[in-house]
């Protein structure tokens, strides 16, 4: 899946979510389409995978008052889409130093679903 392609993705269920997350990832893939060298060093960033606060935090969110069943359904699309986007960054080399918990926290929970 290409990188806007999927950036989309993740803003798109990021919607879903109280803060300001999916406009931030909206602002990374407008910035990405200009300079895309910039576009990673954001994606690989304190903002998106530095524990609270972050995008890649979004994840463990509570339910905000969707069906349970579809929050579940939600939740596990978006780990799946960063655990996409985290491995593009390791592919990059020098990913940010929370990557590998994040993987290895997500892949965790969407295989006990």
């Amino acid at each position: 899946m290409s990188e806007t392609i999927l950036l989309e993705r993740i803003a798109e269920q990021l919607d879903a979510h109280p803060d300001d997350h999916a406009a931030w990832m909206r602002e990374v893939i407008a910035l990405f389409e200009a300079d895309a060298d910039e576009g990673w060093r954001r994606l690989n960033s304190k903002r998106m995978w530095g524990g609270a606060g972050s995008v890649a935090n979004a994840a463990m969110d509570d339910n905000p008052g969707m069906d349970a069943t579809l929050w579940d359904l939600h939740v596990r699309e978006l780990r799946s889409l960063l655990i996409e986007l985290a491995e593009q960054l390791k592919a990059r080399g020098q990913a940010y130093p929370d990557i590998d918990f994040w993987l290895s926290a997500f892949t965790s929970w969407n295989q006990s679903l």
